[in-house]
């Protein structure tokens, strides 16, 4: 009887081995994933037990003025953005991660709690995401883009895939979206980096079946979040590009077909740096900001021609930011490298500026920090979150937010600005870590954080202020 019980034991066994034998490699595939989601499930719940142990027993006691951190395996290029994603009226925070990590997060805003993380293709998400309902069916979207493999991500709000297609090339330009032409469609429009000739491209889609519409291209990377506008009174948004490491331009475009309406030459030759981020427009949209990494500043009319233009010995990466921050019934522009810099915008008069620690990469948010219930402007210097009054950019606020005081380790996402709790009061989101595409990422850490600020907005939920990218608060979706 023993025997026979031996013999079909080994029988069940070999079964299941000639079974497991003769799966596919898709089918192998899809039980490895569906075991390492049930694994990454469990993990995240241990974690979240092990946190909440450590606050009963007094042993993860969190810095004075934070309210929640997370801890990472690398930090963040480009900006998050935050929204009601569940449609519980609580907020949530989405955001991509460089390498070493390369995954899209959904956090609890008040929490910091992972609600779900969406794996990357290849690289890192380093461009900006957008959350918007596209097609109408009053569920909002989020998406996100690969750098290195410029797969364009639409993820639900429960972090499944709706569909990715590939775009041109790799990508680190912030979507832009919006009904361009009013016919009750959202169209999104994409910057992509060079090809092998030289050459990277702006995109418009639709959201019917992630169809082309049309497509320009220049010399050099689109880097740039594309800026959209009605240049030419037509009742369609046009788009508005940079080019980095390219023909040193400013490129506007029709957006019915693509074709250019008018290009910008900025000062600089074919070994200049260029154009990284894009333009900003001023509150009634008939003039156009923009820096250049020569240290070179512009006004420029609808019609492309120069209004004025200031120069600076900086590197003035960061994208320019415009708002009557003051309150004086006229529109300023902030904008740094080096140094942060605020103009008037109607004539480039300086009215302030301050030194940094490190330099200006993502640009400002106007919000008030410190709750005198006058506008501030906020941002990332280094390893500190800094507001500086916007009358006389006198410092009102200053958070360090050193995690591992290592070498390289710096703040260089975008500011975002909200109220993530609900207790009528603004938080800050930033994600401070080492990032670097080399040593296999083994040297790559990030925590992000929410930082409490005092006062009570308005906020900045998104890169660039809104979904046109126009770095202009008073702009609305």
């Amino acid at each position: 009887m023993r025997a026979l019980c031996v013999l079909t034991a080994l029988l069940v066994l070999a079964s299941a081995i000639v079974a497991q034998e003769s799966e596919t490699p898709a089918q192998k595939l899809g039980k490895l994933e569906e075991r390492l989601k049930k694994l990454e499930d469990e993990a995240a719940k241990l974690r979240k037990e092990l946190e909440e142990l450590k606050r009963e027993l007094g042993g993860n006691q969190l810095p004075e003025g934070v309210l929640w951190t997370l801890d990472m395996k690398s930090d963040l290029k480009g900006s998050a953005t935050v929204a009601d994603l569940d449609g519980d009226g609580k907020p949530e925070v989405v955001f991509g991660s460089y390498f070493g990590e390369q995954h899209l997060f959904c956090v609890r805003g008040a929490t910091g709690e992972v609600v779900w993380k969406h794996k990357s293709d290849a690289g890192p998400l380093d461009a900006s995401t957008a959350v918007i309902d596209l097609d109408g069916d009053g569920k909002l979207e989020v998406f996100s883009a690969d750098s290195s493999s410029g797969h364009f991500y639409d993820v639900a709000p429960n972090g499944d895939l709706n569909w990715k297609f590939k775009l041109p090339n790799s990508t680190d330009s912030p979507v832009a979206i919006a009904d361009l032409d009013g016919d009750g469609v959202k169209e999104f429009v994409i910057g992509s980096m060079w090809e092998r000739d030289g050459k990277g491209a702006v995109t418009c889609y639709s959201a019917k079946n992630q169809e082309q519409l049309w497509q320009a291209r220049f010399k050099g990377c689109i880097q740039s979040e594309p800026v959209l506008v009605d240049l030419n009174a037509d009742k369609t948004l046009d788009a508005i590009v940079t080019t980095w490491r390219g023909d040193n331009c400013v490129h506007a475009l029709n957006g019915k077909d693509g074709t250019e309406l008018w290009s910008f030459k900025t000062e600089g030759n074919e070994k200049s740096m260029g154009i990284y981020h894009g333009v900003a427009l001023a509150k009634d949209e008939k003039t156009v900001f923009v820096t250049t990494c020569q240290g070179d500043v512009y006004a420029i009319n609808g019609k492309g021609k120069q209004q004025w233009h200031k120069h600076y010995d900086d590197y003035l990466f960061a994208p320019i930011s415009v708002g009557d921050i003051n309150k004086d019934g006229k529109e300023e522009l902030v904008f740094g490298g080096h140094n942060i810099y605020c103009l008037a915008a109607g004539d480039g008069a300086e009215l302030w500026k301050q030194g940094l620690t490190g330099g200006l990469d993502r640009g400002a948010a106007f919000t008030d920090a410190d709750g005198d219930g006058d506008l501030d402007v906020i941002f990332n210097d280094q390893k500190s979150v800094v507001a500086l009054d916007a009358k006389d950019g006198k410092e009102t606020f200053r958070f360090d937010a050193t995690y591992k005081d290592e070498q390289w380790e710096e703040i260089s996402s975008a500011p975002i600005v909200a109220d993530l709790d609900g207790d009528g009061v603004m938080e800050y989101f930033l994600v401070i870590g080492v990032g670097t595409s080399n040593d296999n990422f083994v040297h790559n850490y990030g925590r992000a954080m929410a930082i409490k600020l005092k006062g009570k907005g308005p906020g900045w939920t998104t890169f660039r202020s809104n979904l046109r990218r126009t770095g202009n608060p008073a702009h609305a979706e």
